[in-house]
């Protein structure tokens, strides 16, 4: 917002609401009422790494640009790229109480902290036999408790009003195990109110059904989630083929490797390009500062950074980049239609992808199962009270009901959260170490002459017989001369020579 003065107002952010919970509920929600210290897991890294600070998230990268988690803010920079990928402790993520947000605020929140990258350290501690006591121990501080505290706690409240109203009208029992007659059994036309209460029978068969609708929206929800992360792993792939094609049929000349480093850039943009797209406008910054990191090392102009941000379709305007590379290089037309049948395939992916994030699970689906559940869980208190007759006051029908719609509510919420797979997917992690780090060490390692410059076996682990002739194996185990031509690599520097390729 712009002043009269002229000048930019700050910018304020009204303080959310805070959120309502119910007495009856504390006991299934206790570890959540109060803000925990987080509970740092650190891992150790393999190789040599570089931290910075940015953005108050954190990643960890292997140096083979693999990403895990580290519970700090920190940053890394791998081969020349920064990292900006959050991923914190997911039990204890730096947004405050949950109770000071409100559902919606908290489910969005916390999305950026669930992009998971697992490595071994994190495989291992996945499968351990003691994952039942730790999620036992903190389902308190579960992600579906804090987005759904205003539903459980209305549910709660309906519980708490069957077991008050059927003691108003079916009279109750005190602390000394006495009981004392219904208050309102002397009102006209509330004593012939004996009992609110619903038959069991209905629920049983209601059950089945909105069991089907449930498991038919988290599947739904996991093969969009699946779906997605398999056409990232393909972005991931092509991108890598790219490169490697123009190291392949690029001349090496000065003209041609400046080329090669312009497509090499352009293709890792691209898929920042993509994930750009899929994270929405909260992106641009961080996108535009990463095309001006490869301006400032001579790669790209500012007006192509101006102009892709200007672009309606920033991830095919990054693709025009990379085929206009590949135009100006002097190759063959067959190695040439090989890149552009890469690149064409990223043009497949990036249309996979929008149709992905533009396409949700029908609307009516996703409607009904919400009335049916909630509509199921509002009157699950009156079904349950007679069963809980043995508990004072049926009293145990209020944790019993709290217990059922956080199990039931959990399950749908987790539905709608990967419906939408991409701002769940660690596409930082991605961008940053699957693709830029690899296609920078393509590039480099391209540039050394001894690189990729291995001898089969050193000439003197070679024993040659002298007698008769006998197959020659390569390391392999593949003969590869025999008789005569043992003979003639038996010449002095012969066998050096054809493997050195002279």
């Amino acid at each position: 917002a712009i002043s009269p003065a002229g000048r930019p107002r700050p910018c304020t952010r009204q303080s959310p609401r805070r959120r309502p919970m119910l007495v009856a509920a504390l006991p299934l929600f206790q570890l959540s009422l109060l803000p925990s210290a987080p509970s740092p897991i650190l891992h150790a890294p393999r190789g040599p790494v570089t931290v910075s600070r940015l953005g108050g998230s954190a990643i960890r990268m292997e140096e083979a640009g693999n990403a895990v988690h580290v519970p700090s803010v920190d940053q890394k920079s791998v081969g020349g790229n920064v990292v900006h990928q959050p991923s914190v402790d997911e039990l204890n993520p730096p947004m405050g109480p949950w109770y000071m947000q409100s559902g919606t605020a908290y489910a969005e929140d916390s999305r950026q902290y669930r992009r998971t990258v697992y490595m071994h350290n994190e495989w291992v501690k996945h499968r351990s036999s003691e994952r039942f006591i730790k999620n036992l121990r903190t389902i308190g501080k579960s992600g579906v408790s804090s987005a759904l505290g205003m539903e459980l706690s209305f549910i709660t409240a309906t519980a708490v009003f069957c077991v008050v109203a059927n003691m108003m009208f079916h009279g109750y029992q005190d602390f000394t195990g006495a009981m004392h007659p219904a208050p309102l059994a002397s009102v006209p036309v509330l004593n012939t109110i004996k009992q609110l209460s619903l038959p069991a029978f209905t629920f049983s068969i209601g059950m089945p059904a909105l069991s089907l609708l449930l498991v038919f929206r988290t599947n739904t929800a996991y093969f969009r989630w699946n779906e997605a992360r398999t056409l990232w792993g393909g972005v991931v792939n092509s991108c890598r083929n790219v490169v490697r094609q123009a190291n392949t049929f690029f001349a090496e000349t000065p003209d041609a490797e400046d080329l090669k480093d312009v497509l090499a850039q352009n293709t890792a943009a691209y898929a920042k390009a993509l994930r750009n797209f899929l994270r929405g406008p909260s992106d641009d910054a961080t996108f535009r500062s990463e095309l001006m990191s490869i301006v400032t090392k001579g790669q790209m102009s500012v007006s192509q950074v101006d102009a892709c941000m200007a672009a309606k379709n920033r991830p095919m305007f990054m693709l025009n980049a990379m085929s206009a590379a590949v135009r100006k290089a002097n190759i063959d037309p067959i190695s040439r239609s090989r890149i552009d049948a890469s690149i064409s395939t990223l043009v497949d992916l990036t249309g996979a992808c929008e149709r992905v994030f533009k396409s949700p699970v029908p609307l009516v689906y996703t409607r009904h199962t919400s009335r049916f559940l909630a509509t199921f869980l509002l009157f699950l208190p009156f079904a349950i009270w007679p069963a809980m007759a043995d508990s004072w006051n049926h009293w145990a029908t209020i944790p019993a009901t709290t217990m059922i719609a956080f199990f039931l509510l959990g399950i749908e919420e987790i539905g709608i959260q990967i419906e939408e797979p991409f701002s769940i997917l660690p596409l930082e992690a991605l961008c940053n170490g699957a693709i830029a780090a690899t296609i920078d060490e393509l590039v480099s390692a391209k540039r050394d002459p001894t690189a990729y410059n291995f001898p089969l076996k050193a000439e003197s682990d070679l024993q040659l017989p002298m007698g008769a002739p006998s197959p020659v194996q390569d390391m392999s185990g593949v003969v590869v001369s025999t008789g005569r031509e043992q003979q003639m690599l038996e010449k002095p520097g012969l066998l050096s020579r054809l493997r050195g390729g002279k």
